[in-house]
């Protein structure tokens, strides 16, 4: 089930990747890596029936990995 709904966000992504929509092209290709990568991580990884001190270290990972996109588009910005 979790196979088949992979399969049908890739072909959804690439359909949307060739479908003119402007910036709405990055964006939906964002929200269909996202839904691809929450069923990776909570289903086949097993995040979802983990003990809570690996859901807090994956959770930290993810905010460390924000923070340095963060910091990273801050540095993108002040450079333009």
């Amino acid at each position: 089930m979790i196979w088949a709904a992979l399969l049908a966000l890739l072909v959804l992504s690439l359909v949307a990747a060739y479908i003119p929509m402007g910036r709405m092209t990055t964006a939906s290709g964002i929200i269909i890596a996202t839904a691809k990568s929450a069923l990776v991580v909570l289903l086949f990884m097993g995040l979802a029936s983990a003990k809570p001190l690996i859901r807090i270290a994956a959770i930290s990972g993810l905010v460390f990995l924000i923070a340095m996109f963060a910091l990273t588009f801050a540095d993108v910005l002040a450079r333009s």
